[in-house]
């Protein structure tokens, strides 16, 4: 359900879609050269290849058509937001969901203010390992069902989920994704620079969670409602026994172990992803008693609370449709990395930090980013005199804001709608803290360039 405050999510989108044309019709059009890299099989830029091309701005009908190439582009995700939410939603009519949640609300009476940093640390969990971010939306219902018992609001739980997974995964040592992209691109050794890594980790999470802490404390609100008031199921649920929320819990936990085993291991994706949460949906509900019919019918209920969500991600891909079909993409990283070549060796990381943070906005897709900033930089980061490894950190410390505050990617403005958060008010309570981690990123980029890290 969309926010009633401020322009819809939808309207967003489509603006900044028609910004994204007009840009091509301002903005001179260029590309690199882009070669196969045979050990990974990886299509990557050639550095120091931008050159003009010939113009393609977008009138009005590519400006529509940007919207279903958009869908289409953002398929695997847009699937996996549908099966992950239909499988959730299949767990919320056992009822096996609200009981925890009911239960978890009484444990918590007392200490209201321990909700935030505990449903955290699930999330710290899965952003640090892997890169957890879309499979956030699978639980967005639930939280914020958990949160208004314990008197929070939606702000609060979509940073405690979608927040605290983004700032992990930025900072992270051991992130398998963003790591497992960027250093082997920089040839560097995965997991290389852990020391210093782990020390920006500890003191990004300690940034995050002083942010949580403090606006759990400045907004939380007094419930008047009893505490053993029990929370009711979703529609069509049922109250729940407590084999079935044993069974329920143990077929959730064993495929969320299964995720993040075969995100580290066996290099899964979104379709492995989708596959085992449906595969889930389906054991939960037939666990969870709700047999055949049941388990079909809250699917479809699924399928359709999950597609506003879905939709908005394919849109938000458009905006990036828009600027490749227009060839201004790579004119727009070209611009933010030439002024590299003369600057010093500090203030080259500087500016490297800057960029990507920058960059974030036009290309939201971390991987997508990584392929077309990393073949130009790393090359250039040599000739600077600036360590590989600041480079990297400089690209996953970027994906803050690709993650909690451009809505250009979709899946936040996605959970912000969920949680019915406007984007205008999201964006006003992590400013600070946002603002706060750059510094950070700043700070680190200045002293591993001093340090050389290797």
């Amino acid at each position: 359900m969309p926010s009633k405050q401020g322009l819809h999510p939808l309207a967003q989108l489509m603006g900044i879609v028609i910004l994204a044309s007009v840009l091509t019709w301002i903005l001179p059009a260029g590309q690199y050269d882009r070669m196969k890299d045979t050990r990974t099989g990886r299509t990557l830029v050639v550095p120091g290849s931008y050159h003009p091309v010939e113009r393609n701005p977008a009138g009005p009908w590519s400006t529509l058509m940007a919207v279903p190439l958009g869908l289409l582009s953002a398929g695997k995700v847009i699937f996996y937001v549908l099966l992950s939410g239909a499988a959730m939603t299949v767990i919320e009519a056992t009822g096996a969901m609200s009981a925890v949640v009911d239960s978890v609300g009484k444990r918590l009476s007392d200490r209201p203010l321990w909700v935030i940093p505990a449903v955290s640390m699930l999330f710290l969990a899965g952003g640090a390992s892997y890169g957890m971010y879309e499979e956030v939306l699978a639980f967005i219902p639930v939280l914020c069902v958990l949160g208004r018992r314990m008197g929070f609001d939606g702000v609060a739980m979509v940073a405690a989920s979608l927040g605290t997974a983004t700032v992990a995964g930025a900072f992270s040592p051991v992130n398998t994704f963003l790591l497992g992209i960027s250093q082997p691109m920089a040839e560097l050794p995965l997991f290389s620079g852990m020391a210093f890594r782990t020390v920006i980790f500890i003191a990004a999470m300690a940034i995050w969670f002083g942010f949580l802490w403090l606006y759990g404390r400045k907004t939380r609100r007094v419930v008047t409602e009893p505490a053993d008031r029990a929370i009711e199921p979703a529609s069509g649920g049922r109250q729940a026994g407590r084999r079935t929320v044993i069974l329920v819990a143990a077929a959730l936990n064993a495929t969320m172990v299964m995720l993040v085993i075969g995100a580290a291991l066996w290099n899964w994706g979104l379709e492995e992803f989708a596959a085992a949460m449906l595969g889930m949906g389906v054991a939960c509900g037939l666990l969870g008693g709700l047999g055949v019919q049941g388990t079909a019918a809250g699917f479809a209920d699924g399928f359709r609370r999950m597609a506003y969500a879905a939709v908005l991600i394919g849109v938000a891909r458009a905006i990036l449709v828009t600027l490749e079909n227009g060839r201004v993409l790579d004119t727009i990283a070209w611009f933010l990395f030439s002024p590299l070549n003369h600057a010093g060796r500090e203030a080259s990381g500087v500016f490297m930090l800057a960029a990507q943070w920058i960059i974030s906005v036009p290309i939201p897709s971390d991987s997508g980013k990584a392929m077309v900033t990393l073949p130009v930089l790393v090359p250039l980061s040599d000739l600077l005199g600036v360590s590989r490894q600041v480079l990297v950190s400089a690209y996953t410390s970027s994906t803050v804001i690709s993650g909690i505050v451009t809505p250009t990617g979709g899946t936040i403005l996605a959970i912000l709608a969920m949680a019915e958060v406007s984007l205008t008010k999201w964006l006003k309570a992590v400013a600070p803290v946002c603002a706060a981690l750059l510094v950070l990123s700043l700070a680190a980029t200045v002293i591993g360039t001093r340090l050389g890290l290797r």
